[in-house]
């Protein structure tokens, strides 16, 4: 009985495990670190290391890399797990890509963008990390209009994940957007700052940016993971009315979304003025 017990897990084992490895979800986490997670003073940034451990993501996407270089990044993605990592350039505030799996096709474009933005292939998975311009609509939308074209140029509608820091509002927001708290926060901006310019015509909230991403087919993450939890429990998810951090899927990855929400604990509430986005998608 013994021995037929034996042979018996060693004929079905492979195929359980490999049912279980099938069924595993790709992990997304998308972090505005806030000046290359300056607030974490420890040496190799453990605190920010064992946070980013205990979601596991497969996928990383990092805006604000300051200070970063290519070798420095890639020796902290290692620290957690990630043997694959690119930045953007090493100056000012670059976004950064790390991953468990090999990043190819590379495309980095500075020339004409604010922050920078990388484009790739991950395991299949076309990718595009990004920070638009934080201070004038009018550039945000020319950047975001650079993206989608290139997004375009490479001739595959499918398996697109675009994330990262928008600076920018959606209009699938509008029922829960304080319009008037946002208008007067960029009043005040402007005040400080003439060179400050969000508002479209002085008074009003740019949705252009979202609206492209909307009009060129892709789906908010977040907003469509709410919206099916709504469904389920009637509870909203999205905790920010505010929010400017997004995860964007092409329409096939849409449908194998599991959810994408704003991470909120002990380590976010200190260490970025920005809430890190975690998604997790049907392989």
């Amino acid at each position: 009985m013994k021995r037929f017990l034996k042979i018996a897990f060693l004929l079905f084992c492979p195929f359980y495990i490999a049912g279980a490895q099938a069924q595993a979800p790709l992990r997304v986490l998308s972090y505005n670190i806030l000046e290359g997670m300056t607030t974490d003073t420890t040496k190799g940034k453990k605190v920010f290391v064992e946070w980013v451990k205990q979601f596991n993501p497969d996928i990383m996407a990092l805006q604000e890399c300051n200070g970063f270089t290519q070798k420095s990044l890639e020796e902290l993605a290692a620290t957690w797990g990630h043997p694959y990592a690119v930045i953007v350039k090493e100056n000012g505030y670059p976004t950064g890509l790390t991953s468990r799996y090999p990043i190819t096709d590379i495309q980095k474009v500075n020339e004409n963008m604010t922050h920078g933005f990388i484009m790739a292939n991950v395991n299949g998975y076309n990718v595009v990390v990004l920070h638009l311009n934080p201070h004038k609509y009018r550039k945000r939308r020319e950047e975001i209009a650079s993206i989608l074209a290139n997004t375009e140029r490479k001739n595959d509608k499918g398996n697109w994940i675009i994330m990262g820091d928008f600076n920018s509002n959606t209009p699938l927001d509008k029922n829960r957007l304080d319009s008037n708290r946002i208008k007067g926060w960029q009043a005040n901006a402007i005040k400080k700052n003439p060179n400050i310019d969000n508002l479209v015509d002085g008074n009003l909230i740019d949705y252009d940016v979202q609206q492209r991403m909307l009009n060129a087919g892709f789906t908010d993450a977040i907003y469509e993971s709410d919206r099916q939890e709504k469904a389920v429990s009637g509870k909203d998810t999205i905790r920010t009315t505010t929010r400017i951090d997004y995860i964007y899927l092409s329409k096939d990855l849409a449908k194998k979304l599991k959810t994408c929400h704003f991470i909120y604990d002990d380590f976010t509430a200190k260490y970025s003025d920005h809430q890190p986005v975690y998604m997790e998608i049907k392989k």
